[in-house]
């Protein structure tokens, strides 16, 4: 596999999770043909994950699989420590994973509504209170930070689209939750931002179209 030039990230360690598929594939095998090792998080798509890993090390990195519900705060705990006990130390976290199961207010099972909040909400702050936890015992190599921690978050932070309440109440709380951790982590030299993409074309995407009742927006060109 082609690898950039000069490999701006060789020898950091980038976490992501929900890293088997869809966009958080995408940063993992991105990160690696940068030059990072890659822990490459995984609920239940564990062939997927294995090939991402794969893909890793054709880019001459490491990578360390890692089965975790990030909606458990302890087997986050213990990915986390994995992921030390191998590599040493942590620059960038990429919360990624999410979850939503698309309804109408008025219809939503509280089951539902309560697993989305605990993936895409709850599990967001696990993931960044886990890595800045590390991040801040860690010495900036450098004129480089002491970490980077990146929040995949969504248009539905702002735009309250139909049948996605949870969803979007998750998203928004993300979206305040980098604001509060990039003033505070600032004194550390860690970096907290958050991305907002509009409709993707991946696979979880394509079975909430089928769920879904509501016209879903075109992809942004």
């Amino acid at each position: 596999m082609p690898q950039l030039e000069g490999q701006p990230l060789k020898g950091r360690v980038a976490l992501i999770t929900g890293a088997s598929r869809g966009i958080g594939r995408g940063i993992a095998e991105a990160l690696a043909a940068a030059g990072a090792d890659v822990v490459v998080n995984y609920r239940s798509h564990a062939d997927e994950a294995a090939q991402v890993a794969a893909n890793v090390e054709a880019h001459g990195g490491r990578a360390l699989v890692f089965q975790a519900d990030v909606a458990d705060r302890a087997a986050q705990a213990r990915m986390f420590a994995a992921a030390i006990e191998q590599f040493g130390r942590l620059d960038i976290a990429v919360a990624n994973a999410a979850f939503s199961i698309r309804e109408p207010v008025v219809e939503a099972k509280w089951e539902n509504v309560l697993r989305t909040l605990e993936v895409t909400q709850f599990g967001v702050f696990h993931t960044c209170q886990f890595a800045a936890q590390q991040m801040v015992k860690q010495t900036p190599q450098g004129t480089r930070s002491a970490g980077k921690i990146i929040v995949i978050s969504s248009i539905h932070q702002e735009l309250g689209f139909p049948n996605s309440a949870a969803y979007n109440m998750a998203k928004a709380a993300v979206n305040h939750l980098v604001r509060t951790m990039a003033g505070e982590l600032a004194p550390y030299r860690i970096n907290v931002n958050v991305i907002n993409p509009g409709w993707i074309d991946t696979p979880g995407e394509r079975v909430s179209r089928r769920r879904s009742t509501w016209r879903v927006m075109p992809p942004i060109m």
